[in-house]
């Protein structure tokens, strides 16, 4: 009986306010419900309430996850990746909120590279949990500032930045627990900023001017390693080192001419390996890379092997 009086009742009031009214009723809601309505909102059309009314104009800003994209390559261009980058500052400037940030730009041509290094430099002052930045053009250079490494409350970041970054040794990221990087020349010095990092995922990375790497972190439990086989020359000599003694699982794909150098690997429980094997100058190379992967996890629980590996290892035949 209470509930049909009190829609009865709200039914009442909503006949006695006038059109006028009626139409800015969701307005007159209390702040944090509009926050709530807006957080289930792509972050376009959050953005967009801004031109609803004087109190909508900032509303948006107060949320605490943005998701930023341009992802239609049909409709890219410079100017407007340009735009969405100021407003992304614009962003960290007003809020004090932000726990998660990411920022997507399917083509990155003649971006300003400037903007980009500010970005960072303002999101580092923000208490982020989640950072995810796909941008960049492999012919540009991007240097850091120091104090971009001040991300103390970061927990996953994923860097799809093609431009090449300078890092400066240190403690970068104290609580960060997934990385997730496709730069080739800031890979090395992040992994000593990562004291206490969990999962690891390298991708599509040229490895151009990288002759060997070190992934030595004690406290890793997975590791996918991803080298574009289409990136990464056949003749280009290459070590990779895994010292992982807590790792539990490992992904691999990769050229199979790239030489991996298992270390205490004894607590692995599966691993996944996928070798390329369409080249073929030097199969016994190959098939030694190969052999020497598989021996170093030799205790796994279980394994699971492409064909292209299976014939790669044939080579040795």
């Amino acid at each position: 009986m209470y509930i049909i009086n009190y829609r009865v009742t709200v039914l009442t009031d909503v006949v006695e306010h006038n059109v006028c009214d009626m139409n800015d009723m969701i307005s007159e809601l209390p702040e944090d419900v509009l926050l709530y309505i807006l957080s289930l909102l792509p972050t376009k059309d959050a953005v967009r309430t801004s031109i609803l009314a004087t109190k909508w104009r900032n509303l948006w800003t107060c949320l605490s996850a943005f998701d930023f994209e341009i992802l239609d390559c049909k409709s890219y261009d410079p100017e407007s990746a340009n735009c969405l980058l100021d407003l992304v500052q614009r962003l960290l400037h007003k809020s004090s909120r932000i726990e998660r940030l990411c920022v997507q730009i399917f083509r990155t041509t003649n971006i300003d590279a400037n903007k980009i290094s500010y970005l960072m430099y303002s999101a580092s002052k923000h208490e982020i949990q989640y950072l995810r930045l796909s941008l960049g053009d492999r012919s540009d250079k991007l240097v850091l500032l120091h104090s971009f490494f001040g991300f103390e409350s970061l927990n996953e970041l994923y860097l799809g930045l093609e431009y090449t970054l300078y890092i400066s040794n240190g403690n970068f990221f104290p609580s960060l627990k997934t990385l997730v990087v496709s730069d080739e020349n800031s890979v090395q010095r992040l992994f000593s900023g990562c004291p206490v990092l969990l999962e690891l995922t390298l991708y599509n990375c040229y490895w151009e001017n990288i002759k060997k790497i070190s992934v030595a972190i004690s406290t890793l439990k997975k590791l996918i390693i991803c080298f574009n086989i289409f990136c990464v020359d056949y003749d280009h000599d290459m070590t990779v080192m895994i010292d992982a003694v807590n790792l539990l699982s490992l992904r691999c794909t990769c050229n199979p001419t790239i030489e991996f150098i298992p270390v205490n690997l004894t607590s692995i429980v599966d691993a996944c390996i996928d070798l390329g094997y369409d080249y073929l100058d030097n199969e016994l190379y190959a098939a030694h890379c190969a052999i020497k992967l598989l021996s170093g996890i030799s205790n796994v629980k279980s394994l699971k092997l492409s064909n292209d590996t299976l014939q790669c290892e044939s080579g040795n035949k």
